[in-house]
């Protein structure tokens, strides 16, 4: 989000930018030359026929127009959550007595000057888009709270390898992933000839780099890496997750061409699996997490208070109960009245 919101005032700076370079455009070359000999004084930003534009009053009109993209944006709401869960974090790093390194900070504050070529040219972009080095260092503070509550919260609540065979039982179909190469080509007569020399022994990179029309990965053989079997189109999936390690299938016609599918290697087990399970795991157990030290505070915005908010989800979701529970109801009478007529007209 902070990425988000910046992004508008660097769109706002490049808008500004933009006018300045289409007059440039206009200009003839012994104009420009004479401008790039001029020194604006220190407190301006442009000077236009001896009448000089203020730093001050270009800040103002960045923050106009960041203001303005922000608002088209409907960033409002975003922002104040953002800032709400900034207070949670800082509150639940406060009440678990984990401390942030004033060292480390500083560490990356010097780190950002020297990417931006030292403190000269850092100290212009602040000033280029309207921001303080003290705001500056503040992002950097509550990244590293970010990072910390994480590493904090990722130590104390580690997945078990129960967890991991769990989620792998309840989401195979979305989790195994294949690792294969492919030919492809434009015709039929051109896939059954590939493939007779795959047949006869020719390595399958070398045909690859030779035939493949896929410009994207022919260089390297024609691997694709690793992949689930929703990412590719149907046909080409069904073949490729059922061959065996190493096979080689037969033509296979999507709307791309003719592919020819070598099965590199699979992932299909928990434990092949591990680490990708467990990074899901860590992210779901971690947003549900932050949920409940929203729900667990009493926050209080514009739009109402989040207890406020809880109890209408919860007097729905009992509603959508008590509806589906009556529809079920009424489904089994009818069920029940159609096989008493049933047993009826039988009789």
């Amino acid at each position: 989000m902070r990425k988000k919101v910046f992004g508008v005032v660097l769109v706002a700076a490049l808008i500004l930018q933009g006018c300045g370079n289409n007059q440039k455009a206009n200009t003839g070359s012994n104009e420009t030359e004479a401008k790039e000999s001029a020194k604006l004084p220190d407190n301006a930003v442009a000077e236009i026929n001896g009448e000089e534009i203020s730093k001050d009053d270009y800040k103002k009109e960045i923050s106009f127009y960041a203001s303005m993209l922000a608002s088209k944006q409907q960033l409002k709401s975003s922002v104040i959550q953002m800032m709400i869960q900034d207070k949670l974090i800082a509150d639940d790093l406060e009440k678990n007595n984990i401390k942030l390194d004033d060292k480390e900070a500083d560490d990356n504050f010097l780190q950002y000057v020297q990417n931006y070529g030292g403190q000269e040219q850092f100290d212009k972009m602040l000033e280029d888009y309207n921001m303080s080095a003290d705001k500056f260092k503040d992002t950097i503070k509550k990244d590293l709270m970010y990072k910390k509550h994480r590493e904090w919260f990722d130590e104390n609540n580690k997945v078990t390898d129960k967890e991991i065979k769990d989620y792998f039982n309840k989401h195979k179909d979305e989790l195994v992933q294949v690792n294969a190469s492919h030919i492809l080509v434009e015709d039929e007569k051109t896939a059954n000839e590939v493939k007779q020399k795959l047949d006869n022994g020719e390595d399958f990179a070398k045909l690859a780099k030779e035939y493949s029309k896929d410009s994207a990965n022919a260089d390297k053989g024609g691997e694709l890496g690793y992949f689930a079997k929703n990412s590719m189109v149907k046909e080409f999936s069904d073949v490729a997750f059922k061959l065996k390690k190493n096979e080689i299938s037969d033509p296979v016609k999507t709307n791309f061409g003719y592919h020819i599918i070598k099965l590199n290697d699979k992932k299909d087990t928990a434990e092949k699996l591990k680490d990708e399970i467990t990074k899901q795991l860590n992210e779901q157990k971690y947003s549900e997490y932050l949920k409940k030290l929203y729900n667990d505070a009493v926050v209080i915005t514009e739009d109402g208070s989040n207890k406020d908010k809880k109890e209408n989800t919860d007097k729905k979701t009992e509603m959508d109960k008590s509806i589906e529970s009556k529809e079920d109801e009424n489904t089994s009478k009818e069920v029940q009245s159609t096989e008493s007529t049933s047993e009826n007209n039988n009789n």
